[in-house]
């Protein structure tokens, strides 16, 4: 009886050695564990910031090259209509021929940066881009002819809203239906570039043909306009179809610009003009190479920043870009504006500002705004190279 009893108590005895050893090795686990759980939720964290961290520094740099490189561009492209050359003071105005040459280096720039990337094949038939691209082409054209007649900052302010020609052309060939507050939209921005237009031009500098002209000048940039209007759907439809990458339809649409812009430079007789310009005065030369590489850089920025972080931040960018580009013009250049005008700069951006609102609104409930360029890939960047040349 006593053997059983003792076999009993060493059982139980070893039964409770086990017991505390299990206890003390699961005290000890559960920091151990509790340890390794907090290193992995950091080391998460640390991945998230790092990733974040990255996009907003990329983001930032995007930001700053379309900032940099454009105000560059449009400094140096008021520089060109307001330099005045040899005793004559001759100005270049050979428009056909210098935006021939500036889609050659957007062609270049574009064509560079496809062998980088080793860019798939663009099944988009060749032939659409054409009918896109003579009607940039046109507004191109008719847009830079405008600064001859209009200020600087009329010809920006101007081309800055892309609502009023997207609207109307909509409204008159798509037969479109738009919310409320784009009406309102239009409504302010007309108003505003109306007020702006009012005074007396801010300033002659860049302006070579004064008098009834200058009412030529703001036809010549309303027709501009429209042509912006007209061009977007079809741009939007052809991104829709073939989904071409961003660097491909700068290239393909470059090429037809190229051809264009050459035919039309011929046609004007001013390539052989252009070319004794330069050899007279081959100081010209240094604003023509500058005015050609802001745009090839500044393009690949535009492209890059949709590609990342979509057209509607693109948009944004560029809107205010443009503001600060009318800033710069008036400040270096000595526009001198009246309150009336600074109200009416006011209003315009207001306007552009409320249109974005509209488009995020739209974007959050899932549907696309029919003014604002729609989410698609690669739409945007096209459209601001038209409107900052």
């Amino acid at each position: 009886m006593s053997l059983t009893k003792k076999i009993k108590n060493e059982k139980s005895s070893k039964q409770e050695t086990n017991q505390l050893k299990s206890n003390t090795q699961n005290n000890e686990s559960k920091p151990l564990k509790k340890e390794l759980s907090i290193k992995s939720i950091l080391i998460e964290k640390l991945h998230y910031i790092k990733t974040h961290l990255k996009e907003e520094l990329f983001f930032i740099f995007c930001v700053g090259g379309i900032y940099i490189f454009y105000l560059l561009y449009g400094l140096v492209q008021e520089q060109l209509n307001i330099t005045k050359f040899g005793a004559e003071k001759k100005v270049f105005g050979f428009t056909a021929f210098l935006l021939a040459l500036q889609c050659f280096f957007n062609m270049l720039s574009a064509w560079l940066v496809s062998l980088v990337n080793k860019e798939p094949k663009d099944n988009t038939p060749f032939m659409k881009y054409g009918f896109v691209s003579s009607l940039l082409v046109i507004s191109t054209f008719l847009s830079n002819q405008s600064i001859r007649y209009i200020s600087y900052p009329t010809q920006v302010l101007a081309k800055s809203c892309k609502p009023i020609p997207v609207i109307f052309m909509g409204l008159l060939l798509f037969k479109k239906k738009y919310p409320f507050l784009k009406y309102i939209v239009v409504i302010v921005i007309s108003l505003g570039i109306s007020l702006f237009m009012l005074p007396k031009a801010s300033s002659k500098k860049n302006i070579q043909f004064e008098g009834h002209d200058h009412l030529f000048g703001n036809f010549i940039l309303f027709v501009s306009l429209m042509m912006d209007g007209i061009m977007g759907p079809f741009q939007d439809n052809l991104v829709r179809q073939y989904k071409p990458s961003a660097t491909s339809m700068m290239l393909n649409t470059n090429i037809w610009n190229l051809f264009l812009f050459s035919i039309m430079a011929f046609a004007r007789g001013e390539v052989g003009q252009a070319i004794d310009f330069i050899l007279e005065y081959p100081e010209v030369i240094k604003l023509i190479f500058s005015f050609c590489i802001t745009s090839a850089i500044g393009q690949q920025f535009i492209f890059l920043t949709t590609n990342k972080f979509g057209s509607l931040n693109c948009s944004t960018i560029t809107t205010t870009r443009k503001f600060f580009s009318i800033l710069v013009s008036i400040f270096y250049f000595g526009h001198s504006l009246d309150n009336l005008q600074w109200i009416a700069i006011c209003m315009v951006f207001g306007g552009l500002i409320l249109d974005l609102y509209i488009s995020y609104s739209n974007k959050k409930k899932g549907a696309l705004s029919p003014v604002a360029t729609p989410p698609v890939k690669h739409s945007t960047n096209a459209s601001e190279n038209k409107k900052t040349l």
